[in-house]
């Protein structure tokens, strides 16, 4: 169970969410969760909604705090909109003016989303935008987590978007 991922599905439409948010944001850092679901066992994910990071969320040039309490509910809503079939499955964030890679600090997230039993994502996977306008790259990561403390990896993923909104 929870193999690592070989590809992350995005529709082109939840792309231009993320866009719009980061453009909206620009050059402070914004992000948020994604919802979808795990397909051919578990090796693929399947992004459905994008959660932006809320109106008390704190942004900076280098980093960003979501508001948590927006971030729930709104993963409780699409939940219980897709009949429980949408889940939180991973993060996304963006790096204006920065290079399509994982900080430290976002490695230090995928830990703790990793520890959190809640998450039901022992090796979670963050998406990201980096870059700036018209000029956003995407990419995608999963870390996998090792029995020695600190010596966890991260490693880029595949991604291929929808043009079409035909997932559900």
């Amino acid at each position: 169970m929870y193999q690592s991922l070989d590809l992350v599905w995005i529709p082109s439409q939840r792309i231009d969410d993320m866009r719009c948010e980061a453009e909206r944001m620009a050059p402070y850092e914004t992000g948020g969760v994604l919802m979808g679901y795990f397909s051919q066992g578990e090796s693929e994910l399947v992004i459905t909604d994008v959660i932006g990071p809320g109106p008390n969320a704190k942004h900076t040039t280098t980093a960003f705090s979501p508001d948590l309490e927006f971030q729930h509910a709104e993963i409780a809503r699409c939940y219980q909109q897709s009949n429980r079939l949408h889940t939180y499955v991973a993060d996304w964030h963006t790096h204006p003016d920065g290079p399509p890679a994982l900080s430290n600090k976002d490695k230090r997230v995928l830990m703790k989303i990793a520890r959190c039993a809640d998450a039901r994502l022992p090796k979670p996977a963050m998406v990201l935008l980096a870059g700036g306008f018209d000029h956003w790259n995407l990419g995608s990561f999963q870390l996998i987590p090792s029995r020695l403390p600190g010596c966890a990896r991260l490693r880029p993923v595949r991604t291929k978007i929808i043009e079409q909104e035909s997932i559900s």
